[in-house]
């Protein structure tokens, strides 16, 4: 089975602008420019008086800057709604290609993950300063706010669905999340799909990579051919079996491994 792994690719040319989704409750924040920061690093290693350390490792109070500023920019390109939007663009034109190879009559499958994937976080993880506070996270999850689509994602869902294509939700969260996870699912445009998957009993603790490739062996045994897996992390992705095109959607916010 030949595989074709997307990248994010960000180009500027033939890109829709994309904006960030309306957090209700959420106060506008400020913080310093990374040319201020810098303007600041540079005077004090200039100034004799001042014994420096080795920092080796990135301040996280700045790179949480940087993340806010990628993640809240509108641009056409080099902005985080923008190059996720451009990633399920190229995700839409190779579904489109690999759908005129299969015949028919083939159940055909696509699999999707959840978080910042088909649905955003993105309001929570900023109120919560780009961390994680279970007691916050987890109260979200379950609730009706909970339900912003990736737009990206929505489309290729409905295009997928238009062609017959049996879509696949595969998710790292828990099943006592289920009811409000296909509740927020519905509610944010996703309707009609085929299955979907939560960790039960001792998939809780298994690696991410496993889970999810067990599950996806499941489908196949079900008599479905892996035409597309879309994930924001290699571990929606990675293992076997392999959908023919894995999409890898940017994600700056948090790493699953």
């Amino acid at each position: 089975m030949k595989h074709l792994l997307l990248l994010v690719l960000a180009t500027s040319t033939a890109l829709a602008q994309s904006t960030p989704p309306t957090c209700p409750n959420l106060k506008p924040t400020t913080h310093p420019t990374a040319q201020q920061i810098r303007q600041t690093a540079e005077a004090n290693a200039a100034d004799p008086s001042v014994l420096l350390s080795a920092e080796p490792v990135e301040n996280f109070g700045v790179a949480r800057y940087r993340l806010q500023d990628y993640a809240d920019c509108t641009g056409a390109s080099g902005c985080y709604w923008s190059d996720l939007d451009a990633q399920a663009t190229r995700a839409e034109a190779a579904l489109k290609s690999a759908l005129a190879t299969h015949k028919p009559s083939e159940k055909l499958a696509l699999i999707l993950d959840i978080d910042e994937t088909s649905l955003s976080s993105y309001c929570e993880m900023r109120r919560e300063a780009y961390g994680y506070i279970p007691s916050m996270f987890e109260t979200w999850i379950v609730s009706p706010e909970a339900s912003i689509p990736i737009p990206g994602t929505l489309r290729l869902f409905r295009a997928a669905r238009a062609a017959g294509v049996s879509v696949f939700f595969i998710t790292g969260r828990p099943n006592e999340q289920r009811a409000a996870t296909a509740a927020n699912l519905k509610a944010a445009g996703f309707e009609g799909w085929t299955g979907l998957r939560l960790r039960e009993g001792p998939e809780k603790t298994m690696p991410t990579t496993a889970y999810k490739s067990s599950e996806r062996q499941k489908i196949v045994d079900a008599g479905y051919h892996l035409l597309m897996n879309v994930g924001d992390q290699w571990s929606d992705l990675d293992g076997s079996p392999r959908a023919d095109i894995s999409v890898k959607l940017p994600n700056p916010f948090y790493y699953l491994p």
